[in-house]
């Protein structure tokens, strides 16, 4: 083989060890099915382009929409898993219009007239369109972050110089002789481009897939795999910012659910995690964006809500107290009820201090007959305790 053949099979090596690579991060981040696809981009068309690089033009005649089908489909693939990225589809039916066409052109354009410089417009111009059916579903979604904002340019830089390649190729290739076209200088700057396309694209990737899996394994270490809700690890390392932030008070929010033992004997461990999953639904849908909801542990959550006064904190637990007996009626055969204790955040109280007395307020509640709200204004010693509150 030549020197020029020698740096051609570089690329396509480097597609199908890149794809590789594509599909161990997909081993780590199984929801993210776009990484799939983008790894057959990298490995469907390394096999016409290592093909190229030992074919003649007659060869390349002959095989014409073999290859060309093995170029489309890489594309397709692109353009799929960054329409899964993004939130959608790439049109596929237009895409499969579009093959549909190219091929029968290359067909054509191989086995009854034998016009390379047409067959390699037709190709390039058909892979153009096949980027493009991706466009409008990638505005939908608008980045969340540097990384991510850098995938998306590179996209598009990729995509412009899909646009322009089929220009190249007029200008360049159209008249004259026309050479090999695996030695072509044309055909290996073509290459080199493409190699160094190729690399940066999946650089970017690759940050961005090391980023999310970063993001997830975060979250499942923060959060409760049974309610979803932050964990009691991720409670203690978020607390403390929201005492510290300007502009709004906190209170504090010990809820147990009451006789949650009696559910779990009689009814069993399954509707005890169902009764779980209820109470955290319940929570959620009356707390704010900024709002901490978490499962301390067992049948104990805790809350931080902004607020401006006690009494507003109070309204709102009472709210969640009324509708938790209700929704539990089209679970259980009789009401589930919690009891609460309510505490207003002081910034200079340790939050161990905090929930140790919101901890003595719901138990003063589970005194008191459960199922009711006690709330106190300051944050005091567990013994020094004088509920200002007792509501049923």
């Amino acid at each position: 083989m030549q020197a020029s053949q020698y740096f051609s099979l570089i690329v396509p090596v480097c597609g199908v060890l890149l794809g590789l690579a594509l599909v161990a991060c997909w081993t780590v981040l199984r929801q993210q099915r776009y990484l799939l696809w983008l790894a057959a981009a990298y490995i469907l068309p390394a096999v016409p382009l290592a093909a190229q690089t030992l074919m003649s033009n007659e060869q390349l005649a002959r095989t014409a929409v073999l290859l060309g089908a093995f170029y489309l489909s890489g594309l397709w693939a692109m353009a799929q898993g960054m329409a899964l990225k993004y939130g959608g589809a790439a049109h596929p039916r237009l895409a499969a219009a579009v093959g549909v066409l190219a091929l029968g052109l290359l067909y054509y354009f191989s086995q009854v007239t034998d016009q390379l410089r047409i067959r390699i417009l037709v190709l390039n111009l058909a892979m153009v369109l096949l980027l493009l059916g991706v466009m409008a579903v990638y505005r939908q979604r608008r980045p969340v972050h540097g990384l991510e904002r850098l995938l998306r340019a590179s996209y598009l830089v990729f995509v412009a110089y899909s646009v322009l390649r089929p220009a190249i190729v007029a200008v360049f290739l159209w008249e004259g002789p026309l050479p090999e076209l695996s030695s072509s200088p044309l055909w290996l700057l073509m290459l080199a481009v493409n190699l160094l396309l190729s690399l940066w694209f999946i650089a970017v990737l690759l940050a961005v897939s090391v980023r999310e899996m970063f993001v997830i394994l975060k979250h499942e270490r923060d959060r409760d795999s049974l309610t979803q809700l932050l964990n009691r690890r991720a409670f203690f390392e978020q607390a403390p910012a929201r005492m510290r932030q300007a502009g709004g008070q906190w209170a504090l929010v010990v809820c147990d659910v009451d006789h949650f033992k009696h559910i779990n004997d009689n009814l069993g461990h399954g509707m005890g995690d169902e009764v779980l999953k209820l109470v955290a639904q319940v929570l959620v849908q009356h707390v704010r964006q900024d709002d901490l909801v978490v499962r301390f542990g067992g049948e104990e959550f805790v809350l931080m809500l902004r607020c401006t006064d006690l009494e507003g904190a109070v309204a709102v637990v009472q709210r969640m107290r009324e509708q938790l007996v209700l929704e539990s009626l089209r679970l259980l055969p009789q009401p589930l009820t919690a009891s609460f204790g309510v505490v207003m955040c002081d910034a200079m109280a340790s939050l161990q201090t905090l929930l140790r007395h919101a901890d003595t307020l719901l138990y003063e509640a589970k005194r008191a007959g459960r199922n009711r709200v006690v709330s106190s204004l300051a944050a005091l010693s567990p013994a020094a305790v004088a509920p200002a509150a007792v509501q049923d």
